[in-house]
């Protein structure tokens, strides 16, 4: 595929693998079930060719090949063949600004279930120029943060946990800059990959940051505290599943997965170790417990629902 010429107003991008593709799939039907109707963009870093075909299949989406842009980039800062859009996360950037798709987007982590129409709750808020994310812990940056790219030394609000939405007419430079980072190997073990690098720039310009609930968009760092608490609920309302969460007396947004415990994993599902069972059978019980059930229920349902 080549880049368009036309963008859309408002867009998805995600971006995954073989392995990802339980939670991609879920997501995007879960964004179609709560009325979101554009476009989503799907980078392929290596999914199987039944799932690029199953992608393709559905409306409004469109897969996204990464070989044309692992052609075109290298370092520019060390002579190397090391391709940086594979390094650090960095195919995220990479990717969006190759295919440039659309005038205002979301960026999904693969492992990041949705639970709301993303367009409605997100889009007035980038509309009014806001660079929109949730909380994800602190980052400290110091002389050699600032030796590198200019940051002040200090502490700062780290954000991310599997989504950010912006407007390019207002945040392009930043994204930029974001995707020049990544080329540069010499700084590269001074970020955290890309979401350190996307930060660093960030608060080199004193970005605000406008940072959603991260309870109810979810903080990866909650998942197990929710979890043991057993407060989440699913409500089988008819057209409207959701799942409730009564401490804030609200409906959950989305969901990020812990470390490598996927929700996917958490109902059996686990291409990664698809040939050694007893591996995979190890990982699905230490697996267990990661999410709350109603999550863990409304993503079952979201992969499985039928398009």
């Amino acid at each position: 595929m080549t880049q368009r010429q036309a963008r859309s107003r408002y867009g998805i991008y995600t971006i995954g693998d073989e392995n990802f593709f339980p939670g991609i799939l879920a997501a995007i039907n879960s964004l179609r079930y709560y009325g979101y109707s554009g476009d989503i963009g799907v980078a392929d870093l290596g999914f199987l060719p039944w799932m690029r075909d199953y992608l393709n299949a559905m409306p409004g989406v469109v897969v996204l090949a990464i070989e044309p842009i692992n052609r075109l980039i290298r370092f520019t800062d060390v002579k190397s063949d090391d391709q940086p859009v594979m390094t650090g996360w960095a195919y995220k950037v990479f990717s969006i600004l190759y295919y440039d798709l659309f005038d205002s987007w979301t960026f999904l982590d693969a492992d990041y279930l949705p639970l709301c129409n993303l367009e409605a709750e997100l889009f007035p808020l980038i509309e009014q120029g806001h660079f929109v994310s949730s909380e994800d812990g602190t980052n400290i940056w110091d002389e050699r943060h600032e030796a590198a790219i200019g940051v002040r030394p200090g502490s700062y609000m780290n954000i991310n946990a599997g989504f950010i939405s912006l407007d390019m007419e207002v945040h392009a430079p930043i994204i930029h800059e974001w995707r020049n980072l990544m080329t540069r190997r010499k700084p590269f073990d001074l970020w955290y990959g890309d979401q350190g690098a996307l930060n660093a720039v960030l608060d080199k310009y004193e970005v605000p940051k406008y940072t959603v609930d991260k309870v109810l968009w979810n903080q990866t760092w909650l998942n197990e505290v929710m979890a043991a608490e057993g407060a989440c609920e699913l409500i089988e309302a008819t057209a409207d599943v959701h799942v409730f969460y009564p401490p804030k007396r609200d409906r959950l947004k989305g969901w990020h997965g812990t470390g490598w415990h996927k929700l996917w994993h958490q109902i059996g599902i686990d291409h990664y170790r698809k040939s050694d069972r007893q591996e995979r059978e190890k990982f699905y019980l230490e697996s267990q417990g990661k999410s709350p059930k109603a999550v863990v229920d409304i993503f079952e349902y979201f992969l499985f629902m039928e398009n």
